[in-house]
This record gives structure tokens, sequence and C-alpha cells, in this order.
């Protein structure tokens, strides 16, 4: 499994609203970054819906999650698990 699976898999095992929030909070995303995964990710909006609200193209937004997903990388994947336990 690749880790772009994986860490997509984690965020959705993420059971809270609240600890989402909390991870995003701690992150270094933009409020564009931080609310394209709220969307995605709490209100299960998909990237089409999601390129029309934040006025992107639908590659751009799909460039744009891929590129967070890789920065937060381990360091998501370490969160999860600590909100996890």
């Amino acid at each position: 499994m690749t880790k772009h699976i994986e860490i997509r898999r984690k965020i959705k095992s993420i059971g809270k609203k609240s600890t989402f929030n909390s991870i995003l909070e701690e992150s270094i995303l933009n409020d564009v970054e931080k609310k394209l995964m709220m969307m995605h990710y709490l209100e299960k909006k998909d990237l089409d819906y999601i390129a029309d609200i934040l006025g992107y193209s639908r590659p751009g937004i799909k460039k744009m999650h891929k590129r967070i997903l890789q920065q937060l990388g381990s360091l998501l994947l370490l969160a999860v698990q600590h909100f996890l336990q």
C-alpha cells in the first residue's frame, strides 16, 4: 500500500470532529488547505464540489490534496495514532 493511501485511511479512521480539527490546527497548513481537508473528510464533499466552492480547477484541488498529504505524511500518522489511543 502506498503512503498516500495509508494516510487517507488514517484520516478516515478519526472518529471525532474535534480530534480532526485539533490535528489541522496543529498543522502547517494554510486556511485554504485546512478548508479543503475539512470539506473532504468531515463534510464528505467530493473534490469537484470543493474545487468549485474554493475557486480552483479540479486538477488544481487534486494536486493540492496530494501535496497536503505528502506534507503532513509522518506527522499526520503520528498525530492520528496519538489521538486514537
